[in-house]
């Protein structure tokens, strides 16, 4: 085998095995979810709209708590989420309140299911707890 031949067959054997086990069930037929934005439809997770104090929104995929918390979101407002998840068969996307100062669990907001084979952009209504959101989404397969 040539120089390279041999840095070539390195090269892709390195690219390939770099690959996080999300990455790989994409490129093996799963598909993509792309989480563009939500909207404060009504936000009163903790009953605080009085005194202006909106939800402190996060968000979970699949059981697993995406970077960042919004904080202090008010009815009207529009949080830029920007985040891409890849995923096998469906993906759960769960919105919650946060609430570290309580001793009671945080608020569960709502949440959706999207499969890999239902694909296109959309927007789902969340509606829990008091606040409901509107999600706008995308799924790519």
């Amino acid at each position: 085998m040539s120089n390279i031949n041999a840095a070539i067959y390195t090269f892709d054997e390195q690219l390939f095995t770099e690959l996080t086990p999300e990455e790989g069930a994409f490129i093996e037929g799963g598909a993509r979810l792309i989480l563009y934005n939500a909207t404060a439809i009504q936000a009163r997770a903790d009953g605080n709209w009085k005194d202006g104090n909106g939800d402190d929104l996060y968000i979970v995929v699949n059981g697993i708590r995406l970077p960042g918390t919004y904080n202090d979101v008010d009815t009207g407002e529009s949080i830029n989420i920007s985040r891409t998840i890849n995923f096998t068969g469906t993906a759960r996307v769960n919105l919650f309140d946060d609430d570290p100062s309580s001793s009671s669990a945080d608020d569960y907001l709502g949440g959706f299911t999207v499969g890999d084979s239902r694909t296109g952009q959309k927007t789902v209504r969340v509606t829990k707890g008091g606040s409901i959101y509107d999600v706008l989404y995308k799924v790519i397969a």
